[in-house]
């Protein structure tokens, strides 16, 4: 079972359309092994949504699937059919996943206007991190955007290594299909909220001697701030954010730490870490969160410039009500900062930006806005 699945999108370049991938054997869902099973059968189906082009077509039906006599119940999702000039296939989206396949479907589509501004690459595709080969369990389908020389569309590779390509076809016309089934199953577009874990109280202390031992500043901290846990494969881990062990002046210093649980006696091992800042700002009670390393005057640097931006959707006289709640500044596979603001109603607006070339005006440009104005894009 599953507890929690947290799906991002991916920009990768690529010499062509994706092929399925060959590592192992993907897990079947639910729906697709009662629908295969012998004995089991469709009592209910609805037509939800047809795709079709040149190269292949693809007609999408809400099912609800009854066990097999021995085994009584129902399972519901979708049966995606798909042909094309030489291969068919049926792929099964169980009814717990259709919502992540819609975000993921829906975040596809408002990333095209962005590659298509991309430079320096002959072909462009959008995928979703399920999709990537590094995943321990391999998806049964992976859609992707595609934009090159010879075709621009949606495509569908599935595990069997067949690719169905609808030239012209955005990811929303499937979307749209995945939310007339939830509809018809009468279920919320909104992904669920995961369980927060405490820690036991005696693991709290264990992860504090280890972090110590490896990160000694953080001896000079008053404990930790917020921890958590999650279990893979019969493994735990665990996260710790501390409370700052140094401030200067404005800026405090903290870290993140990340553990493992290893050996017969259960010992917690916190050899991983990521720096963290606090930086207060004048007219503002709520400390900056930085989530990695970043100096002060560069956070202020993005605070100053990311700042007026928000006018696009803030009024003068609201602008007050705002305050810079997170930066995150880029990691090893990225170039980019985050800053998110916040009001006081929970209202968010987040920016990405890189830093712009030696002879722009400022130092720094947008590269992508979200906020919470419920837009599909927002």
């Amino acid at each position: 079972m599953k507890l929690a699945v947290v799906v991002l999108t991916l920009t990768s370049v690529l010499p062509g359309p994706a092929t399925a991938q060959a590592s192992a054997a993907p897990e079947p869902t639910e729906l697709e092994v009662w629908a295969l099973q012998q004995g089991s059968r469709v009592i209910w189906s609805e037509e939800v949504g047809r795709i079709e082009s040149t190269d292949a077509q693809a007609v999408i039906t809400a099912v609800v699937v009854e066990k097999s006599q021995n085994i009584p119940g129902r399972v519901r999702g979708v049966r995606v059919d798909l042909k094309n000039e030489t291969s068919t296939d049926q792929i099964y989206v169980e009814e717990k996943e259709l919502v992540y396949l819609k975000r993921d479907l829906t975040r596809m589509d408002c990333s095209i206007a962005r590659m298509r501004n991309e430079s320096g690459a002959t072909y462009r595709v959008q995928g979703i991190e399920r999709c990537r080969p590094s995943q321990p369990i391999p998806q049964a389908y992976c859609p992707g955007y595609y934009i090159g020389p010879e075709f621009e569309g949606l495509s569908l590779s599935t595990f069997a290594g067949h690719n169905y390509r609808f030239p012209s076809k955005r990811p929303s016309v499937m979307a749209d299909a995945i939310g007339r089934a939830m509809s018809e199953f009468g279920i919320e577009d909104k992904i669920p909220t995961p369980e927060r874990i405490q820690l036991p109280v005696e693991d709290l202390d264990k992860i504090v001697t280890s972090a110590v031992h490896h990160f000694p500043s953080l001896a000079s901290s008053r404990g930790i701030k917020a921890a958590g846990y999650s279990l893979r494969d019969d493994q735990r881990f665990a996260w710790a954010v501390f409370w700052p062990y140094k401030r200067i002046n404005d800026f405090a210093y903290s870290r993140s730490v990340y553990c493992e649980l290893v050996g017969p006696d259960g010992v917690w091992n916190c050899n991983r870490n990521k720096e963290r800042g606090y930086l207060s700002l004048p007219g503002q009670d709520k400390e900056v969160v930085i989530t990695g390393k970043l100096s002060r005057d560069s956070a202020v640097a993005l605070i100053e410039f990311a700042r007026p931006k928000l006018r696009y959707k803030v009024k003068d006289t609201d602008m007050d009500l705002w305050h810079v709640s997170s930066i995150s500044p880029p990691d090893q596979s990225s170039e980019k900062f985050f800053i998110s603001f916040r009001d006081s109603a929970s209202g968010w607006i987040s920016f990405q930006i890189k830093e712009a070339g030696l002879d722009a005006d400022e130092r720094f440009e947008i590269v992508q806005r979200w906020d919470d104005d419920r837009s599909p894009c927002g």
